[in-house]
């Protein structure tokens, strides 16, 4: 491992005499990988603690460092690479002060671990697999989950949940309105929505030429669609409308046009399948889904007309308009949140709110406004980092990563995190990955000789 602190850009541990001696190595990120994407947080052992799959590698990992130091001196030393590093910290500092208050030691590990996470996942893309690897196992895991989501529906329950659940999560099977909702590995539809969104992005990353192409897999975007459809999940669905046209209008120009007509094409036998399914279970499901999107921005009532609950649909959403009225709430206190556990209740109007529905209101009760600040400090930094690096560079996967988070960041105004958390960092580690092999460098020097280089 010697050699380890000299390697820049990486893409096969194979083809790098240096890492040979590191198979181990790329074996447990390997699996790191494909469990923290593919294996629910609903299985794994409990033992006062919930150890997911995900934080069993963790600690394999921690005591590969340990014992292999030149390599752990190297992963540690590899977080200084990350542009977001210095609002990570700022994070955790909120994190620790609150554990001490309120004595709460889940609310620093749930934080840690994830974060933890996000950089092992980093250095394993980095130095280890290979930003290529990582995209192309992302993309198999995509298909994977579509076709899986497509059979979870016609079986009408969740072979995950039935089979794998083994600890104390709350996840179960999902119905609206009479119809199945999947899940997929989430722990609720939501969820699987979230992550298909993150999925979107990632498949239509052209790695070869740094572009995005909403066609790089047109079949497989069609199944990822079906899947979010099939969840049921309205905000997921309009976001995935609008992660679609921006992923088009950052395309290049001559596979714009070619995107478009293919769209126009594929709307227009969507259009034809539709009016032929009509009254079928199935169409009717598609057009409860897409009007149940159009009522809530216009707030009309057409998917009633499809079989929708109309009141509870309403319900939920007059439900979520209270929410931000908790900042407002006396008794919290503005400087030290409750912690990662708290249970709290709230009455406005009548209206008493017990679940939380929006991960920024839950953030403000867990960790107060510091927690709340910095977290969304590192939200925009990321994206800041991203979209400069792409229109400076030229560079899609990270204009499409920043997409993907984008819409993510939406998406948690009307859910809370639900565990979606390690998809998201999976997409940071990636972008930051790519920034460090190809761009970092470059920047460095520009930034010292105080004038634009070529790269």
């Amino acid at each position: 491992m010697d050699k380890l602190r000299n390697v820049s850009q990486i893409e096969y541990v194979e083809n790098k005499p240096e890492l040979r001696n590191a198979k181990l190595l790329y074996i447990l990120m390997s699996v790191l990988l494909i469990t923290d994407w593919v294996m629910p947080q609903y299985f794994g052992i409990h033992i006062a603690f919930d150890f997911t799959c995900t934080r069993i590698m963790n600690m394999i990992l921690m005591v590969y460092f340990i014992y292999n130091r030149k390599a752990g001196n190297h992963f540690v030393r590899s977080m200084l690479d990350v542009q977001i590093t210095p609002y990570m910290v700022l994070y955790m500092f909120v994190m620790i002060y609150t554990t001490v208050l309120r004595v709460n030691i889940n609310t620093f590990f749930l934080n840690f671990l994830d974060i933890l996470t996000f950089f092992m996942v980093y250095y394993g893309i980095r130095y280890v697999i290979g930003v290529r690897k990582a995209i192309n196992w992302t993309v198999k895991i995509a298909w994977f989950l579509g076709i899986y989501g497509v059979i979870e529906y016609a079986l009408g329950f969740s072979p995950m949940i039935r089979i794998l659940k083994t600890l104390p999560a709350v996840a179960g099977e999902v119905y609206r309105s009479g119809q199945y909702r999947i899940s997929g590995p989430c722990v609720h539809p939501i969820a699987y929505g979230i992550l298909m969104l993150f999925l979107l992005a990632v498949i239509c990353i052209d790695y070869d030429r740094d572009e995005l192409y909403l066609l790089k897999h047109p079949i497989l975007y069609l199944l990822l669609l079906i899947n979010i459809f099939l969840s049921g999940s309205r905000s997921p669905l309009g976001l995935a409308f609008i992660e679609t046209i921006l992923i088009i209008l950052a395309s290049s120009k001559e596979r714009r046009k070619k995107t478009i007509i293919a769209l126009f094409a594929l709307i227009l036998i969507c259009a034809v399948l539709e009016l032929a399914l009509i009254e079928t279970s199935i169409g009717r499901y598609i057009m409860m889904q897409i009007t149940s999107i159009i009522d809530e921005i216009f707030g009309t009532e057409y998917s009633v007309n499809f079989g929708a609950n109309i009141s509870l649909l309403n319900m939920s959403s007059d439900y979520r308009d209270y929410l931000p009225r908790i900042f407002t709430v006396e008794w919290l206190n503005p400087l030290v949140g409750k912690g990662a556990n708290a249970q709290v209740g709230f009455e406005f109007d009548g209206v008493f709110i017990k679940s939380i529905d929006n991960f920024y209101v839950a953030t403000y009760i867990r960790y107060a406004y510091p927690g709340l600040l910095t977290f969304v400090l590192i939200q925009i930094m990321a994206v800041y980092y991203m979209l400069k690096t792409g229109l400076k560079h030229k560079s899609g996967l990270s204009i499409g990563v920043a997409f993907a988070l984008i819409v993510y960041f939406i998406e948690l105004w009307w859910v809370d995190y639900l565990q979606t958390t390690k998809y998201m960092y999976i997409l940071l580690a990636i972008y930051a990955a790519h920034y460090s092999n190809c761009f970092q460098n470059c920047d460095k020097i520009e930034k010292h000789l105080k004038k634009g280089i070529a790269c």
